[in-house]
C-alpha cells in the first residue's frame, strides 16, 4: 500500500508546486530504498523546478481513458532521478477540460502498484478534473496559504464549498511565513475558524526568484530556513522520523535532488 500525500493551494501563487515537490525530494533522499513519484494533477505543466526534460500526462491520456495503462509503463513515462520519478501535468493547457476526475483516480491506482510514496501537486482550482479527482481520494491532504489579505479573503469564500463536497484537509501550510507580519498565525486561525494546531509554518525565503530562474526548489539552500521547515513539517504532520535529513541535525550541504 502506497502512502499518498496531496497538496492543494487555496489560491494561485501560494507555492503549491514548490512545497509539494520539496516534500517529494526530501522523502526520496530520506528513503533511498523506496520509489517516490511526484505527479502534477492540475491544469498546468507544474514543472517549474525541474531542469531536465520531463514527460507530461498528455502522453498517457489515451491509455488512461481506455484503462490500459500498465504499472511498468508509468515509470517509463516519468523523468527518473535516482529513486524519484516525476510526471508533469498537462502540457497542452487548452485541453484540460478533457481530463475527467476518473482519470486521476485511475492514474493514482496504477501508481500505487509500483511506487511506495505518491506526492501530488493538485494546483489551486477545484474545477479542474484531475485536481478534483485527486482531492476526492482518502490520502493526506494539505492546503497551502499565505498571510496575504487577498488570499485569506478568497479562502473565506471558498471554504464552505470544500466543506460541502467533503474535501477536508489533514492540515494547513502557512507558506512564506513572517513572524512580524500584521497577520500572525493566531489571527489567521481565529479568523478562518480553523484549528491552530493543524497549521504548519514554512518561513519566507528571499531566494524564491532565484529558484525559479535556476529551476530548482529551495531545498538546495542550506543556509535558508526553508529545508528545515519542510523537514519539520514531514516529521510533525506525516509522523516520519527523518533522522536529521533536511537540515534539522545534518551538517553537510544539501544537494538538490533534481
Amino acid at each position: 500500500m502506497s502512502d499518498l500525500y496531496i497538496f492543494h493551494g487555496i489560491d494561485s501563487k501560494v507555492g503549491t508546486t514548490m512545497i509539494s515537490q520539496s516534500v517529494a525530494e526530501l522523502m526520496a533522499e530520506a528513503f533511498p530504498e523506496k520509489k517516490v513519484i511526484f505527479m502534477a494533477l492540475n491544469g498546468r505543466e507544474s514543472t517549474d523546478f525541474v531542469r531536465e526534460d520531463t514527460e507530461y500526462i498528455d502522453t498517457l491520456k489515451s491509455r488512461l481513458e481506455s484503462r490500459m495503462l500498465a504499472e511498468n509503463e508509468l515509470a517509463a513515462h516519468c523523468r527518473n532521478i535516482r529513486n524519484m520519478f516525476v510526471l508533469g501535468g498537462i502540457c497542452n493547457e487548452d485541453e484540460e477540460r478533457y481530463y475527467q476526475p476518473e482519470l486521476a483516480s485511475h492514474l493514482i491506482d496504477v501508481a500505487a502498484g509500483q511506487f511506495d510514496i505518491i506526492v501530488i501537486d493538485s494546483g489551486n482550482r477545484l474545477d479542474n478534473g484531475l485536481a478534483f479527482g485527486a482531492l476526492r481520494l482518502s490520502g493526506d491532504k494539505f492546503f497551502i496559504m499565505t498571510q496575504q489579505e487577498s488570499i485569506l479573503a478568497r479562502w473565506e469564500k471558498r471554504k464552505p464549498v470544500y466543506e460541502r463536497l467533503g474535501i477536508l484537509p489533514s492540515g494547513y501550510i502557512l507558506n512564506r511565513y513572517m513572524d512580524k507580519d500584521i497577520y500572525p498565525l493566531d489571527y489567521i486561525a481565529k479568523r478562518l475558524e480553523m484549528d491552530k494546531g493543524k497549521f504548519h509554518k514554512v518561513s519566507f525565503s528571499g531566494s524564491g526568484r532565484r529558484a525559479e530562474i535556476e529551476r530548482k526548489t529551495l531545498m538546495a539552500n542550506p543556509g535558508d530556513a526553508f529545508p528545515s521547515d519542510i523537514a519539520r513539517f514531514v516529521k510533525r504532520a506525516l509522523g516520519i522520523d527523518l533522522d536529521g535529513i533536511g537540515g534539522i541535525k545534518r551538517k553537510r550541504r544539501w544537494k538538490n535532488f533534481i
